[in-house]
């Protein structure tokens, strides 16, 4: 038997969190959008989006909302201020939202509100060219490249036990 390298080098992936940045808690407005009117004359229905992994959520660089001021409650003070930042927009033009049930671990059913037409997807098609090897071949082989020897699991062999 003998084994082929795939690569000549050896693979390490790591799977920790993107580092964040760190904000200032403070609302911000940018110059060509000083005001929350401005912001809605051309976006629309200002939606603040935490969901980073949408397509349709965007930052603008320079605009960003605080919790407080979302609630209308300028004395509100979060425990972490990082997490009452909003610097992503939806920028979709048109939003729906339900309400998904969940079981807590006293199997208590709780309504939590989501987005119903968040996409993670570019585009809408599947790039199959990832399921091939360098040069071409299927990824993890096909049928056809089995031996004829392996038909039977060495069965039909001479010398076999079977």
């Amino acid at each position: 038997m003998t084994l082929k390298k795939v690569r000549p080098e050896i693979q390490v992936s790591f799977s920790s969190k993107t580092e964040e940045k760190h904000r200032e808690y403070k609302d911000k407005f940018t110059k060509e959008l000083p005001t929350i009117e401005d912001v809605k004359e051309k976006y629309g229905v200002v939606v603040w989006c935490k969901y980073t992994k949408c397509k349709y959520n965007q930052e603008v660089t320079g605009l960003q909302r605080t919790s407080g001021t979302l609630l209308k409650n300028p004395s509100y003070s979060p425990l972490v201020e990082q997490d009452a930042i909003w610097p992503n927009i939806c920028t979709r033009n048109e939003i729906a939202i339900r309400f998904d049930e969940i079981l807590t671990r006293q199997s208590n059913k709780v309504k939590i509100p989501s987005c119903f037409t968040a996409s993670s997807k570019s585009s809408g098609h599947i790039d199959f060219s990832r399921f091939l090897n360098s040069d071409g071949s299927p990824l993890g082989g096909n049928i056809d490249s089995q031996h004829v020897s392996d038909a039977g699991y060495g069965a039909l062999e001479g010398n076999s036990i079977y």
